[in-house]
Parts: C-alpha cells; structure tokens; sequence
C-alpha cells in the first residue's frame, strides 16, 4: 500500500480509502467510548465518596474529592489522546516509533527542565489524597503557621497570625503539623505565692473552669487545675488546662487567665510577683 508520503497511496481505490476512513472512525469511537467509561466510573465513585463524608470537615472533603476527580479525569483525557495518536499513525501505516522515540527525548530536556514543577505537582497530588491539610485548617509548614486560604496542585497559600499571605510550594512540604484536626487543649499556666494552700488553689481554678464553660463558646470540657508543674521559693506555677474546638484555643486561652485572674483576687491568692515585690500582701 505504500507510506503517507509515497505518491501511489493518494492514487487507492475508494474502497481501501473508505477502509482508512472506517479505521480512523473506529479510533475516534475507541477514544468516546474508553472516555465516556471512564469519567463516568470516576464520576460514581466521587459522588459515593462525597456522599459518606459528613461533619464540619464535608466541605473541605467535598473540594477536595472534586479536585482529586477533575485530576484523575485529566490524566485518563491525555492518555487517551497518546493512545489514539499511536492508533491513528498505524492506520496511515506511519511506523510510530521514530515519534516516539523524538517525544521521549523531548520529553527527557522537559523533564530535566520542569522537574521542580513535576515535584510539585505530584506532592500537591498526595497532598490531597492523604488529606494532609484542607482550606481552613491552621497548620505548621516548617518557619510558618497560618490559616490554610488556598491548596492547589502546586502551591499552598497560607495567612498567618499578622494577616501576611505566605505562598508555599507544595514541593517544599515535607513536614506538616495541623493544629485542626480533632480537639486540642487550652493550656495556661499560672503562678502564686508558694505559699497557697493547693486545694484551695484547685478549687478557685476549677470553679473559674466551669463558670468559664458556660460563658465562651467552643468549651468541650471545663478548664481543670492538672496539677502542681512547678515549685521554688518564690513561687508555684500550676497546669491549667481543658478540651476546646479546633481554632478556639487562643480564644479560650485568654478568656481563662482573665477568668482565672478574677477569681484568684477574689479568694485573696496574690500571684507570684505580688507575693514576692508586696510581701505583706500575703501576710
């Protein structure tokens, strides 16, 4: 029959032209059907996996699983056109692999190229597939802490404490601590006179505890006195502590000393720097 290129294969009969055509129509029928099959698998299995998540966490799940679906969708698209491609050269009886071999080399200077950006784009992948973190969670990446604005394929952006916008390549994640998953606990330690009778301080702390979880949201247990984690001549430092919300800590944090504070005078317990700069206010 000859190559694409020889003289005598634009002079065929219609019949091995329609033979050609009937060739390439199969392709394009492989290409929708293998295409519609798949996103319509990927599409069912999204949907059932949307549909289990549930909590205060589902809308992140959801962006995140859409995100995850449209990649998946991607890449089977870009497969399907390569395999196409090789199908649609073997029709015209043009030997595939010298394109193959030009594609691999280019895509070898590509790649020495783009890796950093390949990087990226793989861990933002896995990123998202171990739900490492979601838009919203407060997390640690390496010097920054910030609230989670954007997560993308490549890049995460953060906004930390001061409101600065810190962008983040998501090759350069290799440690993360979220400070959002699951109930964290409100820690204040306090110090008095050493000589404060420590029942009595318990119970002063306790009751500001509980009075405290009535009155501030996201409180999942009073703030308890733990126990004694320091003692010397001049003062006794105790642990306070409890269970709150994920992103209520700083705020019940400083409600607590406040409420603390408050009570302490109340029950005549000066603080450690009142006992030892007033010494007869604790006489």
């Amino acid at each position: 029959m000859g190559s694409l290129f020889s003289t005598g294969f634009w002079h065929h009969s219609l019949e091995v032209i329609l033979v050609h055509l009937w060739a390439l129509a199969k392709v394009v029928i492989f290409f929708l059907i293998v295409r519609f099959l798949g996103y319509r698998v990927i599409n069912r299995v999204i949907k059932s996996l949307i549909s289990r998540e549930t909590g205060e966490e589902s809308k992140a799940a959801h962006g995140r699983l859409k995100t995850l679906g449209g990649l998946i969708r991607s890449i089977i698209f870009y497969v399907l056109i390569f395999i196409s491609g090789v199908m649609t050269l073997k029709v015209f009886n043009v030997d595939p692999t010298p394109v193959l071999t030009a594609a691999g080399v280019a895509g070898l200077a590509i790649g020495f190229g783009a890796q950093k950006l390949v990087k990226d784009i793989l861990s933002g992948f896995f990123i998202l597939l171990e739900n490492q973190y979601s838009i919203g969670d407060y997390i640690t990446i390496g010097p920054v802490t910030g609230t989670v604005v954007e997560l993308g394929m490549r890049i995460t952006k953060l906004r930390d404490d001061v409101g600065k916008l810190v962008i983040i390549p998501n090759g350069d994640v290799s440690q993360v601590t979220n400070h959002s998953r699951g109930p964290l606990q409100a820690i204040v330690d306090i110090s008095v006179d050493p000589r404060t009778e420590p029942a009595k301080l318990r119970a002063v702390i306790d009751a500001a505890g509980l009075e405290l979880a009535k009155n501030v949201e996201g409180i999942l247990t009073p703030p308890k006195a733990d126990g004694i984690i320091g003692l010397d001549a001049l003062k006794m430092t105790i642990r306070v502590a409890g269970e709150v919300k994920t992103g209520r800590q700083w705020a019940v944090q400083t409600a607590l000393r406040e409420a603390i504070r408050e009570k302490l005078m109340e029950a005549g317990i000066p603080l450690a720097y009142e006992s030892v700069v007033y010494p007869w206010k604790s006489s």
